[in-house]
């Protein structure tokens, strides 16, 4: 008997029984039944290969390893969110992929303006931005913003500017 999808059949005789011909005879053949199983495979992002068993036909293949990961970049942290496509009920093989939402990662820049510091979060790639500031005139000395040291850029890791000021003698 042709095997389908679900089951593979053997043959596994005759009813009724063969017996001794006393005439006209009809015989049926009987078949037994095994639900077929299919690989199913778990892989990365990647491709790797996570988890590979065999599920019988019918059945709701589970993931029983460790969740998977993806390792974080100076730009993002991954976090696992699923299998694509969606997991369903075995009718053949399959092979599911983890899927993976990505956070854009922040830092923290710190300000320091003569001697007293503020802290900003940026989300990477962007450029971080502070109002000139102002440094308050003494009895010898007028000061005017000049700018940052280092000069500032697009966010990539925590980082430090200080202010840096020009001195004019009054």
């Amino acid at each position: 008997k042709q095997a389908t999808t679900q089951y593979t059949y053997t043959f596994s005789g005759w009813t009724p029984e063969i017996s001794e011909v006393t005439g006209d005879a009809t015989y049926t053949a009987t078949y037994s039944s095994t639900v077929n199983e299919y690989t199913i495979r778990f892989v990365d992002e990647n491709g790797t290969e996570l988890q590979s068993s065999e599920v019988a036909f019918g059945e709701t293949p589970v993931y029983s390893s460790e969740t998977p990961t993806k390792a974080a970049t100076a730009q993002y942290t991954y976090t696992f969110t699923g299998w694509d496509p969606e997991i369903t009920t075995v009718t053949g093989e399959a092979t599911y992929k983890a899927t993976y939402t990505s956070t854009v990662n922040k830092y923290t820049v710190t300000w320091v303006i003569d001697g007293v510091t503020t802290t900003e979060e940026y989300e990477y790639g962007s450029t971080p931005s502070h109002t000139d500031p102002v440094k308050e005139a003494d009895a010898q000395y007028t000061y005017t913003f000049a700018g940052w040291s280092p000069e500032i850029e697009a966010v990539t890791g925590d980082a430090t500017y200080t202010a840096t000021f020009t001195k004019t003698v009054n």
